[in-house]
Protein backbone atom coordinates (compact mmCIF):
# COMPACT_ATOMS: atom_id res chain seq x y z
CA UNK A 1 0.00 0.00 0.00
CA UNK A 2 1.46 3.47 -0.60
CA UNK A 3 2.25 6.15 1.57
CA UNK A 4 -0.04 8.17 0.87
CA UNK A 5 -2.89 5.49 1.41
CA UNK A 6 -1.19 4.85 4.72
CA UNK A 7 -0.91 8.11 6.12
CA UNK A 8 -5.14 8.25 5.05
CA UNK A 9 -5.72 4.74 7.51
CA UNK A 10 -3.33 5.80 10.40
CA UNK A 11 -5.42 8.82 10.53
CA UNK A 12 -8.81 7.52 10.63
CA UNK A 13 -7.84 5.13 13.28
CA UNK A 14 -6.42 7.93 15.46
CA UNK A 15 -9.16 9.99 15.45
CA UNK A 16 -11.64 6.53 15.43
CA UNK A 17 -9.83 6.07 18.83
CA UNK A 18 -10.63 9.76 20.08
CA UNK A 19 -14.23 9.09 18.89
CA UNK A 20 -14.86 5.70 20.65
CA UNK A 21 -13.47 7.45 23.56
CA UNK A 22 -15.79 10.18 23.38
CA UNK A 23 -18.65 7.68 23.08
CA UNK A 24 -17.51 5.79 26.21
CA UNK A 25 -16.93 8.93 28.43
CA UNK A 26 -20.26 9.42 27.48
CA UNK A 27 -21.79 6.28 28.29
CA UNK A 28 -19.87 5.94 31.53
CA UNK A 29 -21.24 9.48 32.76
CA UNK A 30 -24.58 9.13 31.51
CA UNK A 31 -24.43 12.72 29.22
CA UNK A 32 -25.11 12.41 25.87
CA UNK A 33 -25.31 16.10 25.22
CA UNK A 34 -22.03 15.72 22.53
CA UNK A 35 -23.58 12.71 20.87
CA UNK A 36 -23.93 14.85 17.74
CA UNK A 37 -20.12 16.03 17.84
CA UNK A 38 -19.12 12.21 18.34
CA UNK A 39 -21.09 11.38 15.47
CA UNK A 40 -19.48 13.92 13.13
CA UNK A 41 -15.99 13.03 14.23
CA UNK A 42 -16.44 8.98 13.93
CA UNK A 43 -18.38 9.62 10.23
CA UNK A 44 -15.93 12.39 8.94
CA UNK A 45 -12.64 11.26 11.20
CA UNK A 46 -12.64 7.48 10.59
CA UNK A 47 -15.47 6.47 7.75
CA UNK A 48 -14.52 9.22 4.96
CA UNK A 49 -11.18 9.54 6.25
CA UNK A 50 -10.92 5.37 5.54
CA UNK A 51 -12.80 5.84 1.82
CA UNK A 52 -10.65 8.41 0.85
CA UNK A 53 -7.09 6.23 1.70
CA UNK A 54 -8.88 3.42 0.23
CA UNK A 55 -9.38 5.11 -2.96
CA UNK A 56 -5.51 6.20 -3.14
CA UNK A 57 -5.08 2.59 -2.04
CA UNK A 58 -6.49 1.40 -5.17
CA UNK A 59 -5.76 4.06 -7.28
CA UNK A 60 -1.66 4.80 -6.90
CA UNK A 61 -1.53 7.03 -9.52
CA UNK A 62 -3.76 9.73 -8.02
CA UNK A 63 -2.09 9.09 -5.23
CA UNK A 64 0.97 11.08 -6.25
CA UNK A 65 2.12 14.45 -5.88
CA UNK A 66 1.29 17.30 -3.42
CA UNK A 67 -2.80 17.08 -3.45
CA UNK A 68 -3.77 14.37 -1.77
CA UNK A 69 -1.56 15.20 1.13
CA UNK A 70 -2.91 18.80 0.68
CA UNK A 71 -6.45 17.05 0.77
CA UNK A 72 -5.54 15.16 4.02
CA UNK A 73 -4.41 18.04 5.44
CA UNK A 74 -7.42 20.42 5.08
CA UNK A 75 -9.70 17.45 6.46
CA UNK A 76 -7.21 16.34 8.94
CA UNK A 77 -7.28 20.13 10.27
CA UNK A 78 -11.11 20.73 10.04
CA UNK A 79 -12.24 17.70 11.48
CA UNK A 80 -9.38 17.88 14.38
CA UNK A 81 -11.05 21.86 14.69
CA UNK A 82 -14.80 20.70 14.34
CA UNK A 83 -14.98 17.54 16.93
CA UNK A 84 -13.83 20.05 20.39
CA UNK A 85 -15.45 23.03 19.02
CA UNK A 86 -18.86 21.71 18.15
CA UNK A 87 -18.66 19.58 21.45
CA UNK A 88 -18.15 22.53 23.55
CA UNK A 89 -20.41 24.17 21.50
CA UNK A 90 -23.11 21.82 22.46
CA UNK A 91 -22.48 22.10 25.45
CA UNK A 92 -23.40 25.58 25.85
CA UNK A 93 -20.84 28.14 24.10
CA UNK A 94 -22.48 29.45 21.31
CA UNK A 95 -19.64 31.41 20.53
CA UNK A 96 -18.23 28.64 18.87
CA UNK A 97 -20.51 28.56 15.89
CA UNK A 98 -18.05 30.23 13.49
CA UNK A 99 -15.51 27.92 14.23
CA UNK A 100 -17.47 24.77 14.00
CA UNK A 101 -19.09 26.73 10.29
CA UNK A 102 -15.47 27.49 9.35
CA UNK A 103 -13.89 23.96 10.00
CA UNK A 104 -16.80 22.59 8.43
CA UNK A 105 -16.28 24.30 5.43
CA UNK A 106 -12.49 23.24 5.68
CA UNK A 107 -13.82 19.57 5.11
CA UNK A 108 -16.36 20.25 2.57
CA UNK A 109 -13.48 22.03 0.67
CA UNK A 110 -11.50 18.92 0.77
CA UNK A 111 -14.39 17.11 0.17
CA UNK A 112 -14.32 19.17 -3.17
CA UNK A 113 -10.48 18.53 -3.77
CA UNK A 114 -11.47 15.13 -3.38
CA UNK A 115 -13.64 14.42 -5.89
CA UNK A 116 -11.57 16.50 -8.24
CA UNK A 117 -9.21 13.73 -7.67
CA UNK A 118 -11.74 11.15 -8.40
CA UNK A 119 -13.13 12.46 -11.66
CA UNK A 120 -9.93 13.63 -13.75
CA UNK A 121 -8.78 10.92 -15.84
CA UNK A 122 -6.24 8.90 -14.66
CA UNK A 123 -3.16 10.24 -16.48
CA UNK A 124 -3.86 13.87 -16.09
CA UNK A 125 -1.70 15.89 -13.56
CA UNK A 126 -3.31 17.78 -11.00
CA UNK A 127 -2.24 21.46 -11.23
CA UNK A 128 -0.75 20.75 -7.72
CA UNK A 129 1.57 17.48 -8.58
CA UNK A 130 4.93 17.38 -8.14
CA UNK A 131 7.10 17.71 -11.35
CA UNK A 132 7.89 14.31 -10.98
CA UNK A 133 4.47 12.83 -10.39
CA UNK A 134 2.60 11.18 -13.01
CA UNK A 135 -0.54 11.15 -11.22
Amino acid sequence: MNTTAQLYFKTAICLLLIGMGAGIGMAASGVHTIYSAHAHLNLLGFVVMSIYGAYFALYPAKAEGRLPRIIWALHTVGVVVMFPALAYMLLGNPALEPIVALSSIVVFIAALMFGYVVWRPAGVRAPLASPLSTA
